[in-house]
């Protein structure tokens, strides 16, 4: 399994690589604009065009990570339209780049349960028309309260997509133990991926972030911690790193770092020490 880490592209996407680099990380995640904003800024053709040439020289794979503002369930009219057109512009950007899979949390419901379930068909749906075919959404799961939270709901979001090759999912350690999936042990951990297989399908696993967390078992509170230094602990990387089901796969570090800098070099070597 390789080990990836979400980098910063201040400066330029060549200082992505940089960065990436530096810490020692096999794949890289990237925002494709300012993560709170609405309006994708992107890069121009030239440094898309370099970017794309550059980057399988050094790692693995590169992803996005959606903005955070996105929801498809979003109650208004205007935060759905803007929704889409963000969706859509970043997966445009992300086929200039050469990135295939773009990452996001799907937003959230108000209810127990997801009642909007013809306007989010509808806008994957139509996000997928309008986007090149050499993209994927992703769908992140989340800490529990919102959509995401349950894998039942990943499992929605798959299966109302029209093109069921270009929807997958992303599993974060922190969202899932958060969401009270206890995957701290080996028989909580090979629980939650019979689930992940019966529910989902192992085959649409494209990535997963690695995240401790801040808070225990189910307190659905979305809060990454170093590895190791947190309630989830180390035992559930291990499993995950050293599992052959994802040895194609690559896992994502978005931890606060260990000087609070963002994922760092020493984050990447515990993951790469405990890979067998």
């Amino acid at each position: 399994m390789y080990v990836g880490a979400h980098v910063g592209t201040s400066g330029g996407l060549d200082k992505a690589i940089e960065r990436g680099k530096a810490i020692g990380a096999e794949a890289l995640q990237i925002f494709p604009s300012a993560p709170v904003q609405w309006k994708i800024r992107g890069w121009s053709d030239e440094d898309c065009a370099k970017f794309k040439e550059t980057w399988p020289e050094h790692f693995k794979q590169i992803i996005f990570h959606g903005i955070y503002l996105a929801n498809l369930a979003g109650e208004s009219a205007d935060n759905l339209e803007k929704t889409k057109t963000a969706l859509i512009e970043t997966l445009q950007l992300a086929s200039k780049l050469g990135i295939v899979g773009t990452v996001f949390h799907p937003g959230s419901y108000t209810d127990k349960e997801i009642k909007k379930k013809d306007q989010i068909k509808d806008t994957i749906n139509q996000i997928l028309k309008e986007t090149p075919s050499d993209t994927k959404l992703i769908f992140e799961n989340t800490a529990g309260s919102t959509m995401g939270g349950k894998l039942e709901d990943l499992a929605f979001l798959i299966d109302v997509s029209s093109d069921k090759d270009r929807v997958g999912v992303c599993l974060d350690t922190c969202h899932a133990f958060a969401a009270g999936y206890d995957i701290s042990n080996e028989v909580g951990y090979k629980k939650y991926i019979k689930q992940v297989d019966e529910l989902i399908g192992l085959d649409k696993v494209f990535c997963w972030h690695f995240n401790d967390s801040k808070f225990g078992l189910g307190e659905k509170r979305d809060r990454h911690e170093n590895i190791g230094e947190g309630k989830l602990g180390k035992t559930a990387f291990d499993l995950i790193l050293n599992d052959s089901i994802w040895s194609d796969k690559s896992g994502y570090l978005e931890v606060p770092g260990f000087d609070n800098q963002g994922p760092d070099k020493k984050n990447v070597e515990i993951l790469k020490t405990l890979r067998r």
